[in-house]
């Protein structure tokens, strides 16, 4: 873990591990809830010492700009803003108040810095491209985070997000050509978070709007995307079995 503290390319992939276990601990909560806070607050403690320590390293010249790429707003602001979402619905209101103004600052302060290094710094080299889709995850993280803590209710900055949210998707969408990679390779599950994280925006989104039709959209929607993991799943099978067959 040190080492990947320091490294500029991927060490920013730890704030998964924290992101995953409140997720999980969102879920169970509703079998023990007790039990299920005392668990969030091992993983809230760990997200907010990852994303601190990643940040002071970064903060001393550390991450130079071609190593500067959407990724690393995962571990300072998506992490904090999922922890919020999932702060409410442990019926924890002031950690989730909480959480989400340190995500929502770093989404503003550091998103601005990527952004300009983006514009300004050349392009990123070819097997980081994928994770310019990480634009994505603030406003879907931030609108989930949003509505549940007010019930699912959509009011002007649920909607904010919502159109943050679409313009975001038309970005990468006008990057898709960017994103192509010639083969396989492991670092393509970086897809897999802004995928999620924005259906269940959708998803959201649409039952809040009661659009005609909302399940059946629903379900069109769900059906693709869970298509879409099962293939990411099938290729990094099939990778797995082309490495360890012997030449």
């Amino acid at each position: 873990m040190r080492h990947d503290l320091r490294h500029p390319g991927y060490g920013f992939t730890l704030g998964y591990v924290p992101i995953i276990g409140t997720l999980i601990t969102g879920h169970f909560s509703r079998f023990e809830l007790t039990g299920a806070r005392w668990v969030y607050a091992v993983f809230l403690v760990l997200a907010a010492i990852i994303a601190a320590r990643l940040l002071a390293h970064w903060l001393t010249g550390a991450l130079s700009p071609t190593a500067l790429h959407p990724g690393c707003l995962l571990p300072v602001s998506s992490a904090p803003i999922v922890a919020s979402a999932v702060a409410s619905s442990l019926r924890l209101p002031g950690v989730a108040d909480a959480a989400f103004a340190v995500g929502l600052l770093y989404w503003l302060a550091f998103g601005t810095v990527i952004l300009g290094s983006l514009v300004t710094g050349g392009p990123l080299p070819g097997p980081a491209r994928p994770a310019l889709t990480v634009l994505t995850i603030p406003s879907a993280t931030g609108g989930i985070a949003w509505t549940a803590a007010h019930k699912g209710v959509f009011d002007a900055v649920g909607y904010g997000f919502a159109g943050t949210l679409v313009f975001t998707v038309l970005l990468v969408v006008f990057l898709l050509r960017e994103l192509h990679q010639p083969a396989f390779h492991p670092g393509l599950w970086i897809f897999s978070f802004p995928i999620a994280a924005s259906t269940d925006f959708a998803i959201r989104w649409i039952h809040a709007s009661t659009l005609p039709g909302g399940p059946i959209l629903t379900g069109i929607i769900l059906t693709g995307v869970t298509s879409a993991l099962g293939l990411l799943a099938a290729a990094t099978l099939h990778h797995r079995a082309r490495r360890t067959l012997p030449s």
